[in-house]
């Protein structure tokens, strides 16, 4: 058996070695591994196989409870302490009886250990795919971006295409705690997937597959589904275009994890504000400087709440009696405060053309706050 492992044979070869000692079927459950191993094939019924998943589930929780009554003896895999699967011997005829000769029982113990082999090499073998995915992607949001030759070669080395360009989505926690993926997530094979620090996760979803568009969005609900911020980027069609989109995802990740930002209803704005940052960072800069920095300014000097008074004014749709009711204010009182956003930012709030200019002035800043995070 410890051939079967070390040749690379897996778990069938170590099946196989067990069944033929024994005489009788056998059957190798490690349910972090997908489907059991049976030897011979198709020889154990797919109840019986669902039974076993079971007992198997239950034992690495600590409660195995009984072995199902079709199983002639098995045995724990175990890592350490753990118990992370069974070996079963399976009856050959209802009449069978139960393993528990002397030289029936190593056997068992064999197989077990050798199964405990085999998933600590695919452990492994899935730590190192884990650990090149996240290069990839810290490449990418890295100071000096990569030659696209490079991130496509990375990429087929990960059985991922991104020849074509790739859509990125990023997903964190609101509080930017640490969250781990689910299996099934961190080893999707249809994308480069992989988490990132602060509770942060990343993934580029490449445009050669069928529904590109569609497989990013249902990767960034099933993230949201399970505690996630999650963003989307628009469609890149290049390879170097690719930490563009990784830019983009972050940026809206972080935006809707702040707490003054509402990117429902104007997520295509801040994205074109987001592509202003991308093309040319003092454009934006300039933005802010002209709307929303005079009345930062002003704030921080008299201690006052104009910025937050025009936010929740612009967020109610320009309802002075809504953003008094919100804020808790007389209708007079903020009425005061916008003239003085008015006087000091010399845009009026109540005219279309001021109050679209310090709204766009207050995602410009919202958006370079965010940039400043990540």
């Amino acid at each position: 058996m410890s051939r079967a492992v070390a040749g690379d044979d897996g778990l069938e070869r170590v099946a196989c070695a067990a069944s033929d000692a024994l005489s009788r079927p056998v059957a190798i459950v490690l349910p972090s591994l997908g489907a059991p191993v049976v030897w011979p094939a198709d020889s154990i019924p797919e109840a019986l196989l669902g039974e076993l998943v079971q007992y198997a589930v239950a034992a690495a929780a600590g409660a195995p409870g009984g072995e199902p009554t079709a199983v002639a003896h098995a045995v724990p895999i175990r890592i350490g302490t753990d118990v992370v699967g069974v070996v079963a011997a399976v009856r050959a005829n209802g009449a069978d009886v139960a393993l528990g000769a002397t030289d029936d029982g190593p056997w068992l113990e064999a197989a077990a250990a050798a199964a405990a082999v085999t998933r600590l090499m695919d452990d492994g073998r899935r730590s190192e795919q884990q650990d090149s995915r996240r290069a990839l992607l810290r490449t990418l949001i890295s100071g000096t971006a990569p030659a696209p030759a490079v991130t496509v070669a990375d990429g087929r080395r990960l059985g991922v295409d991104l020849s074509a360009g790739a859509i990125a989505v990023c997903a964190r926690t609101a509080d930017g705690v640490a969250c781990e993926l689910p299996a099934e997530l961190a080893e999707d094979a249809s994308a480069v997937i992989g988490e990132l620090e602060r509770g942060r996760m990343l993934a580029l979803v490449p445009l050669a597959g069928e529904h590109p568009e569609r497989d990013a969005g249902a990767l960034a609900d099933r993230l949201g589904a399970i505690g996630f911020e999650a963003a989307v980027s628009a469609p890149r069609r290049e390879p170097s275009l690719l930490r563009e989109a990784v830019r983009e995802a972050m940026l809206l990740a972080e935006l809707a994890c702040a707490p003054d930002a509402a990117l429902a209803g104007q997520e295509k704005t801040y994205r074109l504000l987001i592509g202003v940052l991308l093309r040319d960072p003092e454009e934006l800069e300039l933005l802010r400087s002209s709307t929303i920095t005079p009345l930062l300014a002003y704030d921080a000097e008299h201690d006052t709440e104009l910025l937050v008074t025009l936010g929740t004014f612009l967020a109610h749709h320009g309802s002075t009696t809504e953003t008094a009711e919100v804020m808790g204010l007389h209708r007079h009182t903020v009425g005061y405060r916008l003239s003085r956003v008015h006087e000091v930012s010399g845009l009026s709030p109540y005219e279309s053309d001021g109050r679209e200019r310090l709204s766009l002035g207050l995602k410009a800043a919202q958006i370079l706050a965010a940039a400043e995070r990540l």
